[in-house]
């Protein structure tokens, strides 16, 4: 007997990314949203998430690698400043839900 594939739901996943700027750090951020078709309401929706960075700067130099932006954050850390939650509550300044509905309408999976 063969085995049948059912397509019960299609989803598109779309990275895009922006310039942020917290103090004196500055990055590229990329962020991810996952759309697709509410089952109840059967609008369009989507997550969106801080998945990485790119293009680190810190008072003007660029932070070259993991381990340098690793021991970036650690350093501030011992200071009681969190870059990681700075970072990300910037992010969502930005993807709001303003954005969201934006992006939503860019992207609509019952074109893809």
């Amino acid at each position: 007997m063969k085995n049948q594939v059912k397509i019960t739901q299609t989803m598109l996943m779309v990275n895009f990314e922006f310039p942020i700027t917290v103090g004196q750090v500055s990055m590229n951020a990329i962020g991810q949203a996952h759309v697709y078709k509410d089952d109840e309401s059967g609008e369009i929706t989507g997550d969106f998430e801080f998945i990485d960075h790119t293009d680190v700067v810190y008072m003007g130099m660029k932070v070259d690698g993991y381990e340098a932006w690793k021991k970036l954050k650690a350093h501030h850390l011992e200071f009681g400043i969190n870059l990681d939650k700075l970072l990300s509550d910037e992010f969502d300044k930005v993807v709001d839900d303003k954005f969201q509905k934006e992006f939503l309408k860019k992207y609509d999976v019952k074109n893809f």
